[in-house]
């Protein structure tokens, strides 16, 4: 079994959930996923002794990340959920000497 190679994918355009829940079918069931930041760059660090994802494969992440983003924004209209709710925070004022 060959050892496990880690590497960066950005995260821009793709969901955590979406490449979380496809990335054993991209690259076999041993692989792992998780939030990563390098270089100020926010996206995951992949790590599997399968092949590494290839442009393509990051392309379909994308769109499938965008329909599942899509898809949980409905759902979110119809129970008429608001979800960026403004939240009342309480400020401390500073006095004037």
């Amino acid at each position: 079994m060959a050892s496990p190679n880690s590497y960066f994918v950005p995260g821009y355009g793709i969901s955590r959930t979406v490449i979380q829940n496809e990335i054993h079918y991209y690259c076999g069931p041993n692989a792992i996923v998780r939030p990563y930041t390098l270089q100020g760059r926010d996206g995951f660090l992949v790590t599997t002794s399968g092949p590494p994802l290839t442009q393509a494969q990051i392309e379909d992440l994308k769109i499938a990340s965008r329909e599942y983003e899509e898809k949980q924004s409905r759902i979110a209209d119809e129970a008429n959920v608001f979800v960026n709710k403004p939240i009342v925070v309480h400020q401390r004022y500073r006095r004037s000497v």
